[in-house]
């Protein structure tokens, strides 16, 4: 490593790391409190990375300090990278302290969201999960320990099939009322526009002509939809796992006709990597059995 580079390590990463609560704090004395160092230990840090810098990052006043606007320009850089540098390393400290915890990692903001995190309350008490959510097919160094998806697959990978994707129509109790003898071609929709296929292939099955459906709204994902659903801005062709729990507190109703499947199944794969593998499978028996039961309530 060169000079500057052993500079940087040593001496400006620190200072860097300073900067930034007082930026935060707006206060080098509040700054210290939060890093247990002196107020002068905070001024002489600043006072390296300014000069390192060659550029003022705050103005003193008094018992406060402000930014410059070399100070701002450089606080809005690294402000947040290194708030998730902080917080990814304290994750990573705490699952070292607390061994047992499994990391369950869902392609499915919406599963997440909607049934996911609310099943925890129900899970076995000596199984500690954390839920995380990626679009992205995961990278092979990527750490997690249960896939939860529908879209992507661990090949080589233990795995269970969770359950069948099943299509319901759902509304508002309201809605409903209102809806009373109308039939599907007459009805507002909500169109989810990551998956657009299953109002299609839902309409196709009822024999509801598709050109005769009137989208009034349309909406990225199906955790947007299920709150528009549920303020009765329209009919929703949902996948039946993510409207149990809104349907049994009353805030959905199905409007009866008869379900779709999709063709989709829902499943949890065992990350090869995983340090628990043993662990990972009791989770994903758990969440099988407790789908079924979600569903037959």
């Amino acid at each position: 490593m060169s000079a500057p580079d052993t500079e940087v390590t040593r001496q400006i990463l620190p200072a860097i790391r300073v900067f930034a609560e007082a930026a935060r704090q707006r206060s080098f004395s509040r700054a210290g409190q939060v890093l247990g160092l002196s107020q002068g230990g905070v001024s002489r840090q600043i006072a390296a990375l300014e000069s390192y810098l060659g550029l003022a990052l705050f103005e003193r006043r008094g018992a406060t300090v402000a930014l410059t606007d070399a100070g701002r320009q450089y606080f809005e850089a690294i402000g947040e990278p290194l708030a998730a540098v902080e917080f990814t390393t304290l994750q990573l400290r705490q699952r070292t302290a607390m061994p047992g915890r499994l990391i369950v990692r869902s392609s499915l903001p919406s599963l997440a969201t909607t049934v996911l995190v609310p099943a925890l309350a129900r899970c076995p008490p000596d199984l500690a999960v954390d839920i995380v959510t990626s679009l992205s097919p995961p990278a092979p160094l990527d750490a997690f320990d249960v896939l939860v998806t529908r879209d992507l697959a661990l090949p080589g990978a233990d795995h269970w099939v969770l359950l069948d994707e099943i299509l319901v129509c759902v509304a508002s109790p309201a809605l409903q009322a209102r809806l009373q003898g109308r039939p599907p071609a007459q009805w507002p929709l909500i169109a989810v526009m990551s998956r657009p296929e299953l109002l299609a292939l839902w309409a196709s099955l009822q024999e509801v002509p598709t050109q005769a459906l009137q989208v009034t709204a349309r909406l990225d994902h199906y955790f947007l939809a299920l709150s528009a659903a549920t303020a009765g801005l329209g009919c929703l062709v949902v996948p039946q796992v993510l409207t149990a729990s809104a349907i049994e507190q009353g805030l959905l109703v199905d409007l009866g006709w008869p379900p779709v499947r999709s063709g989709a199944h829902y499943s949890a794969y065992i990350n090869p990597r995983c340090a628990l593998p043993q662990a990972a499978a009791a989770f994903c028996r758990w969440l099988r059995a407790d789908l079924q039961l979600l569903l037959k309530a």
